[in-house]
């Protein structure tokens, strides 16, 4: 980037690498075989809102409430499966310290939040297919020229 270049030229710049950032996790959280990628998808999804919030006022109202709400949505679903991940390692990590009679409750505490974080996977891809139906990253591109 370059100082001297107008806002809306580095604003631009900005969410598209951003935005590219997020669209590269797809791929890897969609497979489900490395939960680093949902991780990674999730941080950057947050830097795109991050930035969405900071410079809303460059883009049209009901376009950035459209977006915007895209965006969230994502953050969302990724989060309650994100949340589960980290809930499930903790729970994995107490069981090592707990009595042998309090294990079996702790495997049927990581059996139902393992069924639940299943649950929300299935939500989180059917977020992710319905943004790709909308061609949500198509609408992006346009949404980051509209800026101001």
């Amino acid at each position: 980037m370059n100082a001297d270049q107008p806002l809306n030229i580095c604003l631009r710049k900005i969410l598209r690498t951003r935005f590219s950032e997020m669209v590269s996790y797809e791929e890897g959280t969609l497979a489900g075989e490395d939960i680093e990628y949902l991780h990674s998808m999730r941080v950057s999804s947050r830097r795109v809102q991050a930035v969405l919030k900071i410079f809303r006022g460059a883009f049209p109202k009901k376009k950035f409430k459209q977006e915007y709400e895209q965006i969230r949505s994502l953050i969302r679903a990724l989060g309650a499966v994100r949340e589960l991940d980290v809930f499930v390692a903790k729970l994995e990590v107490y069981r090592k310290n707990v009595s042998t009679g309090e294990v079996k409750s702790i495997d049927l505490l990581i059996a139902r939040q393992k069924s639940l974080r299943t649950k929300k996977r299935k939500e989180m891809v059917q977020t992710v297919n319905t943004l790709n139906r909308m061609k949500y990253k198509e609408d992006f591109e346009l949404f980051i020229e509209s800026a101001l």
